[in-house]
């Protein structure tokens, strides 16, 4: 048995040194990141990246809607990349099954029985810039009244139908 010790020690060692080291550089505690130094494809710090995410989904990934995940994450692998902050500009639009997110905290606490996980990820995200939209039409089809339902962080748009190909005329790109 004594003879394994060793062993252990050293798999140990050598899985410790090659484990991931996450890190959440720009928006803290959300979209974790790897960095790897020969990747083929990383951010220009040169371009200019505008990108609208169409929020549809109530998926979760570690606590929070996944879509806004993937949000956090984008932005700081852009920053970490080098791309600087006045490159980036990000909007989301929300609508379906993900309209929940934007409920105030006591709204959603009534509706759906339980505390909106998301206020804290959408503070950071509405802090750094990123423009977060309610479809107004989801708003009507969810029964979200916007002057007393909708988180003070998130602006009513007509739909997302529109606003979708109006980020697109901007020069945005989309990301689903």
């Amino acid at each position: 048995m004594t003879k394994f010790i060793p062993l252990f020690l050293i798999t140990l060692i050598h899985f410790h040194a090659h484990a991931q080291d996450w890190k959440t550089p720009i928006i803290d505690g959300y979209g974790r990141i790897v960095d790897y130094e020969k990747a083929v494809i990383k951010p220009n710090p040169a371009n200019e990246y505008k990108l609208l995410f169409h929020i549809t989904t109530n998926k979760e990934r570690e606590g929070v809607n996944v879509a806004l995940w993937k949000i956090a994450r984008t932005i700081n692998l852009l920053e970490n990349g080098g791309v600087p902050k006045k490159n980036i500009h990000v909007a989301a639009v929300v609508s379906g099954p993900a309209t929940p997110l934007v409920l105030n905290k006591e709204v959603h606490l009534s509706r759906m029985k339980k505390p909106n996980p998301n206020l804290d990820l959408i503070d950071k995200l509405v802090e750094y810039g990123v423009a977060l939209h309610l479809c107004g039409q989801a708003a009507a089809e969810r029964d979200v009244d916007p002057t007393t339902d909708l988180n003070p962080k998130i602006e009513l748009t007509l739909s997302a139908l529109i606003d979708i190909p109006t980020y697109q005329m901007q020069g945005y790109s989309i990301i689903f």
